[in-house]
């Protein structure tokens, strides 16, 4: 399968460099475009420093990549919600993302919520402790 456009969906914390890995490799076998956004989870808003603080720690993440990246996001809510909304609204048809296999993790998982919520594929990346 092909893609054209790829979400990569990163939590900011140092896994998150294994989850645009794999959005980089997948990317580089299609020729597609590549997108990162950053969905903070845990705040109703943010102060301009506080995004600002996010966005940088964003596009530190995207100048180290080897592969061009088009856009950096920055939102704030419910992770599924918030990406089945870039999901539309950028023409994204593949989504990537992580998952830790702690027990917090499996009873509190985004990933069955975003499954049922994105409008394209979607690849979830199995990260280490």
């Amino acid at each position: 399968m092909s893609y054209k456009h790829i979400l990569a969906a990163v939590d900011l914390s140092p896994s998150s460099q294994d989850v645009i890995d794999r959005a980089i490799a997948m990317a580089k076998s299609d020729g597609s475009v590549l997108s990162l956004v950053f969905v903070e989870v845990d705040s109703m808003a943010l102060s301009p420093k506080e995004e600002l603080e996010f966005q940088a720690q964003l596009q530190a993440l995207a100048d180290k990549c080897d592969y061009p990246v088009k856009d950096c996001c920055v939102v704030i809510g419910d992770l599924h919600i918030k990406l089945s909304g870039l999901v539309k609204q950028m023409d994204i048809d593949l989504v990537v993302c992580g998952h830790h296999h702690k027990v917090l993790s499996r009873l509190f998982s985004h990933i069955p919520a975003v499954a049922n919520a994105v409008e394209s594929d979607l690849l979830v990346v199995y990260l280490d402790q």
